[in-house]
């Protein structure tokens, strides 16, 4: 009798385990993921995703699985160093153990368009959930931009404003003049960025192609 109580009691002890620690350790924390990635392109051009939103091969944008709608990441393709800033949209992918489906233009600035997939690290940056909270709690949202710098010589900045646009063309890059002490100025500023963080992300990819400025709350 004693046995079968210690049994039952061990049995107890075990399900108890089962039952409420195993959706605790389920639980994922991270904010890095590392995996398969693979990209989705004009078959699905112009389809909606599962956000509500249309599909746009040319935009900076990607499926996932458990991220929510509107959180940007930066992805790293770990084969080449490659890395660009996408904004999950849609749900995706459900072959295998991939963890991301980018789109057709993310794919390309990764170098992976041609191989269909490539090994990547996820770094999860911000969404717009959190950034609606934070809006909530100022009288007005605040954004960032990287101020490339600043030139007299307009030809040269408006050359330099190019190629920054055909670095990332869903970014948008500006050229605003103005005047000071009687001599015209011309600020070369890019992206509107919804957080800190996203924003200098951006500048590292920058960074490796030269082109890196300095993060200003625009």
């Amino acid at each position: 009798m004693n046995i079968n109580r210690k049994c039952f009691f061990l049995s107890f002890l075990f399900i108890l385990f089962i039952g409420f620690g195993q959706p605790v350790l389920a639980q994922n924390t991270d904010k890095t993921q590392t995996g398969t990635a693979s990209w989705y392109g004009t078959k699905y051009h112009g389809r909606k995703t599962s956000s509500g939103e249309r599909y746009n091969k040319n935009e900076m944008t990607a499926a996932h699985n458990g991220l929510p709608f509107g959180t940007k990441v930066k992805v790293t393709n770990l084969t080449n160093n490659k890395s660009v800033i996408v904004r999950i949209n849609d749900r995706g992918p459900f072959k295998g153990e991939r963890i991301i489906d980018v789109s057709e233009a993310a794919a390309r600035q990764l170098s992976f368009r041609g191989a269909g997939l490539s090994r990547v690290k996820v770094e999860v940056l911000g969404n717009s959930e959190t950034q609606l909270v934070a809006s909530n709690t100022k009288s007005e949202p605040d954004f960032y931009t990287i101020q490339k710098g600043s030139y007299t010589d307009y030809e040269y900045a408006s050359k330099l404003r190019q190629q920054l646009k055909s670095f990332d063309k869903s970014v948008p890059v500006k050229l605003t003049e103005e005047s000071i002490n009687g001599k015209k100025i011309h600020r070369i500023k890019v992206g509107h960025f919804e957080n800190k963080q996203e924003a200098e992300a951006f500048n590292e990819l920058l960074e490796e192609e030269g082109l890196a400025g300095e993060v200003k709350e625009a």
